[in-house]
């Protein structure tokens, strides 16, 4: 029987958005050895090592149509075609190295490897970040198609200009951009110690962030001006080793509303390749390590192959979080990149760290490093992962934000008898339960293309259905309940079971029914700021007028109650009445002097008047939260709202409406200097 070439994850006609692609096979019924080249008609020939009749071979595609031939040496033959198709639309991270003002515009590097790349300049370092790129985006399409959300990766913004990809005389092509950010900052100053992370007596470890903010903001456009989030990752070219700590380093990823930003250090950069042919070379080097001239970082880079994995993970990570994942209990979150060099080999050098070879070839999908599937759950829904067949399924509600949420958080409602409602404008698409540290179990919501019912906007869960989906060893202990849902900030409700634990407040001596019950939604904005309001209650069919006390921030809010008659309770409309929201609340004024009123908070000298029409009942609060409660809306069964009452661009927003069914019968919270925290009590009439 013959040789044949078996591609695990590469078929005709598959479709990419990656221009890089880690090809993963084997030579069935082979000797095991060999080696594999890989020809494209435009570009040059790859070639990779077959161990144990496997091999990964790392390629490059471009734009359109790709023909590829692959063949060992004994011209064993398989062609295959693909298209590669860069998603132009998807939001871009842009790589950036920073240098100081006065940079010698070198990295660190030790004199064998100088000797062998010749030098350690700008230029080099360009090449490296290049190819770093690259192996970032191929990285992350094989995980996401793994998980089985398709061939998916973000992408890097490019230029058309010399491609350095390759080793041999460059050509025109697209190719990443690395944007060169000049500092104001001196070499010595971007070395201090008190800007250095790893110095335990550091006073601004956090500091360099704030350099490379500003480097970006001084760079100007695409950083500056852009009506959406711009993403960034920056490496400063002048971290340096100086034997005692690694200066001008930090791993930090985050940002603001403007940029969200990954920053590192560049003194590993010399254990990474150039140029794609050198990749298994570099990811197999096991030089020692020179730590007279260059960092040993976490005393996990004690041979070179090893820095590249410690180094080009590390940055990874930081990208991770620059695109809103959290750290995970294992995976490129935690710290297993040091085994990333797995992902693109079959046969792994001796390691210094382990002090033993790696894992036997071939190297299986179970022994490499994985993004967290909660990780890839986020990227599935994020701008810059976006598919054009996405468009086609109406439960990714494409297009999102990058971060810049629109749309309110989701709503939490306990039910009493261990169950919560759980309520999302845009659609929940994920639930994590966290203990300690770590998410340790979820519920996700895949969108229908992918097998999945979609983003869910209104669900009820048991205590017990949540707690089923923890390990054993965790279902004694009490956990954090997280909620992500499309184009919002995330929740999380912390001692999750206590959450739903709430006694039943009967409300009969707020002047209720004697047979009505409360519950508390929960408490937005700085439980712990001023002074415990109680219960202000009131019966929601009496309310003729309310009084909203703000400034800069909410004060306080007064209902004005007709008399105290018995009166049939108004239907609710059903909920999906917010998506039809068109009339708007007039400016309104009310003669108050003889009304009865109720008070939650403080009264102040500015305010807006809201008078309701006949049967018009008050149904909910669209609130802009963070530290304390920034402004209020009031929405009503007439389908109308008001302006956003208090700082309107404050905080975070969250709506807090009662379950279907049931009736706003109070307000309660926390006043201070104004009111810093505001929740709902609800139930039935």
């Amino acid at each position: 029987m013959g040789v044949e070439i078996e591609l695990f994850n590469l078929a005709d006609n598959d479709q990419f958005v990656s221009p890089c692609l880690t090809v993963h096979g084997r030579c069935k019924n082979a000797n095991g050895s060999g080696s594999l080249k890989v020809l494209h008609d435009q570009l040059p020939t790859l070639t990779y090592p077959i161990h144990a009749g496997g091999f990964k071979a790392t390629i490059i595609l471009v734009p359109g149509e790709n023909r590829l031939s692959f063949v060992t040496d004994r011209e064993v033959l398989k062609n295959v075609k693909c298209k590669y198709v860069p998603m132009l639309q998807n939001p871009p991270v842009h790589l950036c190295l920073l240098v100081a003002s006065d940079s010698p515009l070198q990295f660190d590097s030790p004199r064998v490897q100088r000797e062998k790349e010749g030098g350690n300049g700008l230029d080099l370092a360009v090449k490296k970040l290049r190819i770093g790129a690259r192996l970032m985006q191929a990285y992350t399409n094989e995980q996401m198609m793994r998980a089985g959300f398709g061939n998916r990766s973000f992408r890097f913004a490019e230029e058309f200009t010399w491609d350095t990809t390759f080793q041999q005389r460059q050509e025109m092509r697209n190719t990443v951009k690395i944007h060169i950010l000049r500092s104001e900052k001196s070499t010595r100053e971007i070395r201090d110690y008190n800007l250095a992370q790893q110095n335990p007596n550091a006073s601004d470890a956090g500091g360099l962030f704030g350099i490379a903010m500003e480097a970006l903001q001084k760079y100007g456009a695409p950083f500056t001006g852009a009506p959406e989030p711009v993403q960034a990752a920056v490496m400063f070219l002048d971290t340096h080793w100086d034997g005692k700590f690694i200066t001008g380093h930090a791993a930090l990823g985050g940002g603001t509303d403007e940029i969200k930003l990954a920053i590192f250090g560049s003194h590993g950069l010399f254990a990474w390749p150039p140029h794609i042919q050198q990749l298994t070379a570099y990811l197999t080097d096991d030089t020692r390590t020179s730590q007279k001239e260059v960092a040993n970082d976490c005393n996990e880079c004690g041979t070179h192959w090893e820095t590249f994995n410690v180094t080009m993970g590390a940055f990874l990570h930081e990208i991770g979080h620059s695109l809103g994942c959290p750290h995970q209990e294992n995976g490129v979150m935690l710290r297993d990149y040091v085994t990333l060099n797995r992902s693109f080999l079959t046969k792994e050098a001796f390691s210094v760290r382990k002090n033993s070879f790696g894992s036997k070839p071939p190297i299986f999908p179970r022994e490499e490093c994985a993004w967290h599937h909660l990780d890839l759950l986020r990227f599935l829904y994020h701008p810059s992962f976006t598919l054009p067949q996405d468009y086609n399924d109406a439960s990714f509600m494409r297009p999102g934000k990058i971060d810049k949420f629109t749309e309110p958080k989701p709503s939490l409602y306990p039910l009493g008898y261990n169950l919560c409602r759980i309520t999302s404008r845009t659609g929940i698409y994920s639930i994590e339960m966290i203990c300690g540290d770590f998410a340790k179990g979820y519920i996700e919501y895949l969108p229908r293309s992918l097998g999945g019912p979609g983003p869910v906007r209104d669900l009820t869960l048991s205590l017990d259905e949540l707690i089923a989906r923890l390990p054993p060893n965790e279902r004694g202990t009490s956990f954090t309940l997280r909620i992500l849902s499309f184009n919002a900030p995330e929740i999380q409700i912390g001692n999750f079971p206590s959450f739903l634990k709430p006694s039943f407040i009967s409300m009969e001596k707020y002047g209720l029914p004697h047979n009505v019950q409360g519950m508390k939604s929960q408490l937005l904005g700085n439980e712990h700021g001023g002074a415990d309001s109680g219960i202000v209650a009131f019966d929601v069919r009496q309310v003729t007028a309310i009084r909203v006390y703000h400034g800069g921030a909410l004060d306080g809010i007064r209902l004005f109650l007709r008399s105290n008659t018995r009166s049939v309770v108004p239907p609710l409309p059903p909920r999906n009445y917010m998506e039809k929201l068109t009339n708007s609340f007039k400016a309104t004024t009310l003669n108050h002097e003889s009304k009865q009123s109720v008070l939650f908070g403080k009264q102040t000298n500015d305010y807006t008047d809201v008078v309701l029409e006949k049967d018009e009942i008050i149904t909910g609060l669209n609130v802009r939260c963070g530290g304390w409660i920034d402004a209020v809306q009031i929405v009503t069964s007439h389908g109308r709202l008001t302006k956003m009452l208090g700082n309107a661009t404050g905080g975070g927003m969250v709506e807090l409406r009662p379950p279907e069914g049931q009736y706003i019968l109070g307000l309660y919270g926390r006043i201070g200097q104004w009111v810093d925290a505001m929740g709902i009590i609800y139930g039935n009439l």
